[in-house]
């Protein structure tokens, strides 16, 4: 062959083509489904929301609880001074 000479092509059938756009095909419909599997912007923002509220939630929870434990504490200091004198008392008389 002569330098610059083209290589002859070779040439498609219908059937060559059919068989190229069903893959196509195929594979345009492999990408569809996974895409419809995917979480839209909606969905996250929906997903984000009810997280958010649950954390709100919690902390709530971890607040009051916080208070509780907090009182609790008050209340052992109290009894525990009012120990302290009941105890002076005894050994003072």
């Amino acid at each position: 062959m002569k330098k610059g000479s083209k290589t002859p092509k070779k040439g498609f059938t219908s059937e060559d083509i059919y068989k190229l756009l069903l893959s196509v095909d195929a594979r345009i419909t492999n990408i569809e489904e996974r895409l419809s599997d995917m979480a839209t912007k909606d969905n996250l923002d929906y997903m984000r929301n009810k997280i958010e509220e649950r954390i709100q939630e919690v902390r709530l929870e971890v607040r009051a609880l916080g208070r509780a434990i907090d009182k609790d504490s008050l209340a052992i200091l109290d009894f525990e001074k009012r120990i302290g004198r009941i105890e002076k008392r005894v050994v003072a008389q």
